[in-house]
């Protein structure tokens, strides 16, 4: 027969899981007897009387931690239960032997922990917490209690790459770059999200809660498991339904993404949205965000909070950029702004220290993120290319950067709310063709795969060959071999694919 109902404790529920409510039903002592046992007392796996003397009403959990009102202290101590001055596992001895034994195996196990991840790269990745769609709601509840005293926020998202660029005429390189971005933006979808919590000294949240004095998440209760820095956001995303780059694809899946896990348990868009807009680390002006060539990574966000495609106008973007993120620093941005301001000798500017110097140069005409890590010395945590990882490390160059660079102070005045792979003030290197404007070299769109070319008057335009590369959407009907399809990205404003294909549902 199933145990008395009470021996599991209370009906009602308390801590984390008030919401789910006992119903289970409550079974009689005759139930499910053997025939011919009519003439027997009914079994109980409570009546042994080192089982709280058969009362049907105890809650003895040998399983409850220490102290717990129905664990060992608390079930073994007391009238009715053991110690209750019997012999055996009865014994007051007995019972208190058992109370510090498992406090001694806690303790060992904790310390087992903290050696083995040496507190370094062990420790760090177990710090780095994937979200689905069934644990988004319980990591965006830690997410609100730490923001406020961890306001700074390094992020990275990975996209399924570019498959689209716009038409037409444009008014200047930013124009360009902007319709280059919402079109693509329109039309795929975030793969992953990464976000990193840093103090206004760039300290990471602690991991234990021996050190997390004043947080009252549930998270921070229980030491032996190392608590997040990283989040790494995994959404919604079907290698049948939805479109993208194929180069692109096969690059993330090298880097260990897996696109099955994100078509069956990824984080529904809109339910993320919802949670962002409460959740203090957006529409706050207190709220700094660090990023690295982040124009796109912007976007898709926005666009998630927005719950429909971006506006037409960049200047109309750029309102909703400054609403939901009011303080934005890009790294890209403030280094090229550095190099470029170090070869025009006519800009007065602050002569950089000898370590400074020594990176500018170091650096030369390389940009990446990685790049910058290894010239500054920072270790990646991680796997590179996923976003949780490139967060983190986006964060972490930020104050070296902040620290040897700009010698521990940063101009917002210049450098606040510029982002990179939007501003489009230069043509990019690789054109070919030469600007007599002053100003920032390289701007780019991201994972293009051909060529921004800008025209005698500095105004760019798209050409007819060097085609993006093959964006598959699959599972379609199919319209032809491809090419010019109007306008692609809502709201109006044309575009058009390079060669592409459609799979056959």
């Amino acid at each position: 027969m199933p145990p008395a109902a009470a021996r599991f404790g209370p009906q009602v529920l308390t801590g984390p899981f008030s919401h789910l409510q006992q119903s289970h039903p409550q079974y009689q002592t005759n139930q499910h007897q053997p025939p011919g046992s009519a003439g027997l007392p009914a079994p109980s796996f409570n009546s042994h009387p080192s089982f709280a003397q058969g009362n049907p009403n105890a809650t003895l959990n040998p399983f409850a931690p220490s102290g717990a009102a129905n664990g060992l202290a608390g079930g073994f101590g007391g009238s009715g239960g053991l110690g209750g001055g019997g012999t055996g596992l009865a014994s007051h001895a007995a019972v208190m032997g058992f109370a510090h034994g498992a406090a001694l195996q806690q303790q060992q196990a904790r310390e087992a922990l903290r050696r083995s991840s040496g507190g370094g790269k062990g420790q760090m990745k177990s710090r780095i917490r994937d979200v689905w769609q069934g644990n988004l709601a319980q990591e965006m509840h830690i997410l609100r209690e730490l923001v406020e005293r961890y306001p700074y926020i390094s992020m990275d998202t990975e996209f399924p790459g570019i498959v689209a660029r716009p038409m037409g005429a444009f008014t200047d390189r930013a124009d360009y770059h902007y319709q280059t971005l919402r079109c693509n933006v329109d039309i795929l979808r975030v793969i992953q999200l990464g976000v990193t919590l840093f103090s206004e000294d760039g300290e990471l949240p602690p991991a234990h809660a021996a050190d997390a004095t004043g947080l009252s998440s549930p998270q921070y209760q229980n030491s032996l498991i190392p608590c997040p820095c990283t989040w790494q956001f995994n959404f919604k995303f079907s290698l049948t339904d939805d479109m993208y780059n194929q180069d692109s694809i096969d690059f993330l899946a090298s880097a260990g993404l897996n696109l099955e896990m994100h078509d069956q348990n990824g984080i529904d868009p809109k339910d993320f949205g919802a949670l962002m807009i409460s959740s203090g680390l957006v529409l706050m002006d207190d709220v700094r965000w660090i990023s690295f060539h982040s124009g796109y990574d912007f976007g898709y966000l926005v666009k998630i909070m927005l719950c429909k495609p971006l506006p037409d106008d960049e200047k109309e973007y750029r309102k909703l950029l400054k609403i939901f993120f009011p303080a934005i620093y890009d790294i890209k941005y403030m280094i090229k702004s550095v190099q470029s301001m170090q070869r025009n000798p006519e800009v007065n500017t602050p002569p950089l220290s000898a370590a400074a110097a020594n990176i500018i140069n170091s650096l030369g005409p390389k940009s990446g993120l990685q790049d910058l890590a290894d010239d500054l010395g920072v270790k990646r945590i991680g796997t590179a290319h996923q976003a949780g990882s490139d967060s983190l490390l986006t964060g972490k160059i930020f104050w070296e950067v902040k620290k040897i660079i700009f010698n521990g102070s940063i101009d917002d005045g210049k450098y606040l709310n510029q982002v990179w792979g939007l501003n489009g003030t230069t043509p990019a290197k690789s054109t070919g063709f030469s600007s007599s404007q002053s100003g920032i070299e390289g701007q780019s769109t991201p994972n293009l795969n051909g060529a921004t070319i800008y025209s005698s008057n500095g105004t760019p335009s798209t050409p007819n060959t060097n085609h993006t590369g093959v964006a598959i959407t699959p599972n379609h009907p199919s319209q032809g071999n491809g090419g010019g399809m109007g306008a692609l990205t809502p709201g109006g404003g044309g575009g058009v694919f390079g060669r592409f294909g459609f799979g056959k549902g």
